[in-house]
């Protein structure tokens, strides 16, 4: 049966109360974030604020641990975490403190690195820090940041792709500062050609949208004077590339901007060593209006690698704007690496070995009786899901994602096999015996301690009946004694002359006789009130060691198999 939508909210919602008892307040927080999507995808956003404010708690609290941990980069997701909530339910001041908290994290962060010479890292969240000042139109401190740190860099050589990133923040105040036409399109530019790859080498890529919506910022504050074009090339190239086998290349010129661009000539730098087998490397567009796009096709060869092993291509785009203002963007250098064989059609080879193999197991594992055929079925299940997204994933060129699935599934033969071997089994059933035995002990004196619990008792309310008996006959006697004197005072009334001699015997007689007959009966009641309780007493120890005896046999009996 298919879950509801509220068996689904109570899952997320236990997951993250679980994970908040374990003290892992991310992942908590994360969990609350998801179920509060789905509530406001359900229900609105007014009936998820609540959750979304239990998201931002937590990741605050995951933000302190990793402050007193030093480690700056994570508390920075976690509170960018924080202002997105913010932003999303209008809390707009809210959004701002956090937005300044993300940037003093990501600051703290880079001087982490730059301590260690890891300069390339730590400018790149200097760069990051500055976009988010942009996204809440900071500029002044986004350019007094900017400044601190271009200095030292910008006359070094060694710097030269920090200052690349660096400079993406450096042409984006720049170009609202003083309406700069040429340092938005090289801002935009650095963007998306150095600072978000810089970031995806240090897996920042969470921040993307927050550099999209920055830079969204800087061109709303420019376009507010003018239109203009916004070029956005896109070069496909395979990363199956063949020695001496063709491959296509894909060119898409697109035009994102407001304005249109004119005389736009896009050159193709192709290094010695590559063929062109059909098209050219220079592609002239006489205009480009804004929202369109052109695609162009080469076919290119290579027969020999070079010394090593990579060739670099790299184009330059040049173009007009309303304005007459010649933009240049260097695009590139993109890596063509060519091998001696396709890598899709390895991983393709290693995919149906890995599943031949994976079928194997399954029928070995189904032969192994402690295993469960379920858990089979699910590793199974698992192993064959890895395997189908691979192959699908090949389609798209994504070795490193098949390569990490190919690992996962190796490393869960590798537990099948020692599951299934002879050394991890038998002491498994060796355990398992343990186990019984030690189970058939402890049930043998639980049964023990109850017959006594239970032998006890029943003293204890032989013991208490007889009491209570033996007031019953007390008043009883006490009862029938008040009664005789009555009637003998009565009766001694009427005949106190004539009768008391004989009254006096009969009196005597009759309380002789009374006590006597009482004495019998009581003596004959307690026998057999004994004789009852022994009778009741023998037949549950019968029964316990009837129980008993029948349990031993049953353990004793599974123990043999």
């Amino acid at each position: 049966m298919e879950k509801s939508y509220d068996e689904d909210l109570a899952i997320l919602m236990s997951e993250a109360r679980d994970l908040f008892k374990s003290a892992n307040y991310a992942d908590s927080a994360r969990k609350y974030l998801e179920a509060a999507r789905n509530q406001e995808a359900t229900r609105g956003l007014a009936q998820a604020e609540d959750l979304y404010h239990e998201a931002i708690k937590n990741f605050i609290r995951a933000s302190e641990e990793n402050k007193e941990k030093k480690q700056f980069r994570l508390s920075s997701q976690n509170i960018y975490y924080v202002s997105y909530i913010f932003k999303k339910i209008g809390a707009i001041d809210d959004w701002r403190a956090a937005t300044n908290a993300v940037i003093e994290d990501l600051v703290n962060a880079a001087q982490e690195y730059l301590l260690w010479n890891e300069y390339d890292r730590g400018i790149v969240l200097i760069s990051t820090a500055c976009f988010f000042y942009f996204s809440i139109e900071e500029f002044q401190s986004a350019e007094q940041l900017y400044k601190q740190y271009i200095e030292q860099i910008q006359d070094d050589p060694g710097f030269t792709r920090a200052q690349q990133v660096l400079y993406s923040a450096g042409h984006a105040i720049k170009a609202v500062k003083d309406s700069d036409t040429t340092a938005l399109l090289n801002a935009q530019q650095l963007v998306g050609g150095h600072l978000k790859p810089g970031l995806s080498q240090i897996m920042g890529e969470l921040f993307f949208p927050a550099i999209d919506d920055a830079m969204d910022i800087v061109v709303k504050n420019f376009r507010s004077k003018v239109k203009l074009p916004k070029i956005v090339p896109e070069v496909n190239i395979s990363r199956d590339l063949v020695l001496g086998e063709p491959t296509n290349l894909s060119i898409i010129i697109e035009n994102e901007g407001d304005g249109e661009a004119f005389n736009l000539v896009f050159k193709l730098d192709f290094p010695e060593g590559i063929d062109i087998i059909d098209g050219g490397t220079e592609i002239t567009i006489a205009n480009l209006p804004a929202s369109h796009s052109t695609e162009h096709n080469l076919s290119i060869h290579c027969s020999q690698p070079n010394e090593k092993g990579v060739y670099e291509l790299s184009a330059i785009i040049t173009f007009f704007d309303q304005l007459q203002t010649k933009q240049t963007m260097m695009i590139g250098p993109y890596d063509l690496i060519f091998r001696e064989k396709s890598l899709t059609k390895g991983y393709e080879v290693e995919l149906a070995e890995l599943s031949s193999k994976g079928l194997e197991l399954k029928n070995l594992l189904r032969t192994i009786e402690i295993i469960p055929e379920m858990a089979t079925d699910l590793v199974m299940k698992f192993v064959e899901d890895l395997i189908k997204e691979s192959e699908g994933i090949l389609n798209n060129e994504e070795f490193e994602t098949a390569q990490a699935n190919i690992n996962t599934i190796n490393r869960a033969f590798e537990i099948i096999n020692t599951v299934s071997g002879n050394e991890f089994l038998d002491l498994v059933n060796t355990q398992r015996e343990n186990f019984i035995e030690e189970r058939i002990l402890s049930v043998s004196d639980n049964l023990k301690k109850e017959f006594e619990v239970q032998k006890n008792q029943l003293k204890e309310d032989q013991l208490l009946e007889i009491e209570n008996l033996k007031q019953g006959f007390e008043e009883e006697k006490a009862q029938l004694e008040e009664k005789f004197n009555i009637q003998k005072e009565n009766e001694q009334r009427e005949l106190l002359e004539q009768l008391k001699e004989q009254q006096e015997k009969e009196i005597a007689d009759v309380t002789e006789e009374l006590r006597i007959e009482k004495e019998k009966a009581l003596s004959e009641q307690m026998e057999k009130l004994d004789e009852e309780k022994k009778q009741a007493l023998q037949g549950q120890e019968t029964l316990l060691r009837d129980e008993f005896q029948k349990l031993l046999s049953e353990q004793q009996g599974k123990k043999r198999r």
